[in-house]
């Protein structure tokens, strides 16, 4: 054990840190050299190679150098896949793919293909979709028919790998067993570099483990892929077969030798920098020692283990929630640009009248001291002043009137770009397999009809910063109850509006809002109800605003709690936008009520 952690602490002492004694690039060769530096990073320190990865990619596209830039983009992907940003992964990838198609450059993209096959690999594991796995395994075919066309030897090796292991995956062992086998036979025959040996090796013992239960050689084959990954520095490659090794002895009810392995594999997996692999650390750590008796260290690897696992779940989810607001505040910001342009047209319309008036004025002053000769050119002079007003006036209505359509094409567009959005999702929830996936996509489509539904009303009107609530309303209620099947004729719709118009900033979280609560009550309300009947109120009362939905379903049952669900937590998160307050009751069906204070509508 002594012997293994003397290991770790040299392979720690032989990273470079990010940032420190490396100088940007100032030549091509420079930079050449500097890629393979980062290249073997990834399988040693994902944070250093992440800073000099970006970099290289900083310093070839100032050198304009298109091979560093393909280059640095695929090796910038691979780090943010192993810290779990598959978004930028994919983005990296797509650019490097259409670099290295440019420059002929087939191996390239084959390496790019085989990214691509991993990412979807980890984003399978880390959602439970077999559906993203099938789609690595495809990438991982792709990669390996262009690297056979070489034929390129080192990328044909890490294809066969990943199809392996995706193989293994999907419980098909003989296949997975036939990849390892062919990689093998391909590294020892060409010798590849950079060499994926080690690699092919622990998984294949993996396999070996798994379904052959055969451990003693499966134990060989980890410790040749040992030997291998030391002699590349690869800690990734270290702390996957030091795991597969202390599995083995596990296995064997060998526990001393499993915990020493899963030291050494938890020390290199929290100096990685990868979620993923140290999450497989753990997991192998806790389980070494809980059959080792040592029941405490178990149950403190099993809580960190689950605390890493849920800070990288709310990290994608705060990512996307990210993504969301972001476009939120562009179409905010684009309003309010609009509504200041109307502004600012309204006070060159007020100076130019008041530069009118005083040149009125200093030519009445300059009649009063002229004579009849001066009068006359002070006439003359006062017609053309007047032909310039009528000009001015004319050009200031014109102006008003191309921002007032102006504001309506934005409208407009913005409109058609979210019917766009609406089809886009219905495509893919069509094509999803999984029906809690396409309910979400559904329900997202939704909320996108919803708002598409304002901006719709705002370029039909001449009103192009307030909106008509009741035609919107209803609107809104009516393609929601199509979308779930209802029929209007046996269907009770109550709609009491008593602020029959709002400014969009409160109509888009409003509509939003609206879309949950009528959506919910659609979903759960009516099993079990003969006529359905929905009442919809928004009004002014003492100067605030208040909605309210109602229902005559059964309402919520005792200690009934949808707080963890991402409509809720969407109502949550419009409604302290627009500083109101929402409460749920029974009276005796489900009742919603969103009161919003005088204080905070005047304040909006």
């Amino acid at each position: 054990m002594l012997r293994r952690l003397l290991l770790v602490l040299a392979l720690f002492t032989r990273l470079p840190v990010a940032g420190q004694g490396l100088p940007a690039p100032t030549d091509t060769a420079q930079v050449r050299a500097r890629l393979g530096e980062g290249w073997r990073l990834l399988a040693r320190n994902n944070d250093s190679a992440l800073a000099l990865n970006r970099q290289l990619l900083r310093a070839s596209q100032r050198l304009h150098f298109p091979y560093g830039v393909a280059q640095s983009c695929l090796q910038l992907g691979t780090a943010l896949r192993n810290a779990s940003e598959f978004d930028s992964s994919f983005y990296y990838a797509r650019r490097a793919q259409a670099l290295f198609e440019a420059q002929h450059r087939a191996d390239g993209v084959a390496w790019v293909l085989n990214l691509n096959a991993q990412t979807y690999k980890r984003m399978g594991d880390a959602q439970g979709v077999e559906l993203l796995t099938r789609k690595g395994l495809e990438q991982a075919r792709q990669a390996l028919a262009l690297a056979r066309s070489g034929p390129y030897p080192a990328v044909m090796v890490s294809a066969l790998t990943t199809q392996g292991i995706i193989y293994r995956d999907l419980n098909l062992p003989d296949s997975a067993r036939a990849c390892y086998q062919e990689a093998m036979r391909v590294e020892l025959q060409h010798r590849p570099v950079p060499s994926s040996l080690g690699v092919v090796y622990a998984n294949y013992g993996q396999l070996l483990m798994d379904y052959d239960r055969n451990y003693p050689p499966a134990i060989g084959y980890f410790r040749r892929a040992l030997v291998q990954h030391r002699a590349q520095h690869n800690r990734n490659g270290l702390e996957h077969a030091y795991r597969q090794l202390s599995w083995a002895y596990r296995l064997q009810g060998r526990h001393a030798q499993a915990v020493a392995a899963a030291d050494t594999c938890l020390a290199l997996g929290r100096a990685i920098g990868d979620p993923h692999r140290l999450s497989n650390s753990l997991e192998a750590a806790c389980f070494a020692y809980r059959d080792a008796g040592r029941y405490r260290e178990a149950t403190d690897l099993m809580e960190e283990r689950r605390l890493l696992d849920n800070n990288t779940n709310r990290l994608e989810k705060t990512r996307a929630v990210t993504r969301i607001e972001a476009a939120y505040r562009l179409e905010k910001q684009q309003a309010r640009i609009a509504s200041l342009a109307l502004a600012n047209a309204r006070k060159q319309k007020v100076l130019l009248a008041l530069g009118v008036g005083l040149s009125v004025l200093a030519g009445l002053l300059a009649f009063g001291a002229w004579q009849y000769r001066a009068q006359r050119r002070a006439n003359a002079q006062l017609r053309a002043t007047n032909q310039t007003v009528v000009e001015n006036n004319a050009r200031i209505q014109e102006q008003a009137a191309r921002l007032t359509l102006l504001l309506r094409e934005l409208h407009h567009r913005v409109k058609n770009n979210l019917a766009i959005v609406s089809s886009l999702l219905n495509l893919q929830s069509g094509s999803l397999a999984d029906p809690v996936a396409a309910r979400a996509v559904r329900e997202g489509r939704q909320r996108v009809e919803a708002m598409g539904l304002i901006h719709q009303g705002l370029y039909q009107t001449e009103q192009v910063v307030s909106v008509d609530m009741r035609p919107y309303l209803a609107t809104l209620v009516e393609n929601l109850l199509a979308a779930y099947g209802f029929d209007e004729d046996r269907f009770d719709l109550v709609l009491e509006l008593d602020l029959p118009a709002l400014d969009v900033d409160r109509a888009v979280p409003l509509g939003l809002i609206l879309n949950e609560l009528v959506t919910n009550a659609l979903k759960h309300a009516y099993a079990r109800v003969a006529r359905p009947l929905l009442r919809v109120y928004l009004g002014s009362p003492a100067g605030g605003l208040l909605l309210e939905v109602e229902d005559n379903g059964p309402g919520r049952p005792p200690g009934y709690d949808t707080g963890n669900s991402f409509g809720t937590q969407l109502i949550g998160a419009l409604s302290q936008q627009i500083g109101g307050e929402m409460t749920m009751s029974n009276e005796p069906g489900a009742c919603f009520r969103l009161w919003v204070p005088a204080a905070a509508v005047l304040v909006g």
